[in-house]
């Protein structure tokens, strides 16, 4: 099966099922949920977790995030939500303990889910405790 390439101004509404090998907004890969702290990460945060005054150590010093929500949970790529905007969270696998939110897409303003844009490969997101900025290098397909 080949990629599904969409692009132009498109607004999806409804219970939709994408398929594909890929399914790309204007060539990018479209983020997918995946399960907290599990499976490959969508990207690593630029700062680690907050450290704690000396002797303790953080209880989460992974540096993995992981997109685990999507706001707007009504259209499926390979049987996974496709993100638009929607929390992510930093840590270890199996932990990901330090959340974190997915900010607008900056590639795709054109293909939306109730006029939401869908978030693509190198959008960004933010480690709420740190700030830190997260770019989503993988896209969970």
């Amino acid at each position: 099966m080949a990629d599904l390439l969409l692009s132009g101004m498109l607004n999806l509404k409804g219970t939709l099922e994408l398929s594909g090998d890929l399914v790309k907004v204007n060539n990018l890969e479209v983020l997918v949920v995946g399960q907290r702290g599990a499976g490959p990460t969508h990207g690593n945060a630029t700062a680690p977790v907050p450290i704690p005054p000396p002797p303790a150590a953080p209880s989460d010093p992974g540096m993995g995030v992981w997109i685990f929500q999507s706001f707007n949970s009504t259209v499926t790529a390979g049987g996974k939500y496709v993100v638009a905007q929607g929390m992510c969270a930093q840590g270890n696998p199996g932990t990901a303990t330090w959340p974190g939110m997915v900010q607008p897409s900056i590639a795709n303003q054109g293909v939306t889910i109730h006029n939401i844009p869908i978030n693509v490969k190198n959008d960004m997101g933010l480690i709420l405790p740190t700030g830190a900025p997260v770019q989503f290098t993988g896209h969970g397909q």
